[in-house]
């Protein structure tokens, strides 16, 4: 996926918190998914209007703790798999 894509939600999933995680359903195929505290922080800050370089900002200044390869090894697979499950799309800028 290009760098300069923005991500948007797919507006048909519903969310709903889950303890520390975050808990999709898909209504197009019945489905559920659960995502840990570093994919809800991915799936919140795919707005329509940041890349994944934006998202690796925000990620390394809201988690202090991560260094930014690791950050953006952990943010590229992510997005990967939030694309491929189709609760994510990429836009061209």
């Amino acid at each position: 996926m290009a760098e300069a894509n923005k991500l948007s939600r797919n507006p048909k999933i519903e969310e709903a918190p889950l303890e520390s995680d975050l808990m999709l359903f898909d209504p197009t195929n019945s489905k559920f998914y659960v995502l840990n505290r570093t994919m809800a922080f991915v799936w919140r800050e795919c707005d329509g209007q940041k890349t994944v370089g934006a998202i690796l900002d925000r990620m390394t200044q809201n988690f202090r703790d991560i260094d930014r390869a690791s950050a953006s090894k952990d943010i590229g697979a992510a997005v990967d798999q939030l694309v491929s499950l189709g609760l994510v799309q990429a836009q061209q800028s």
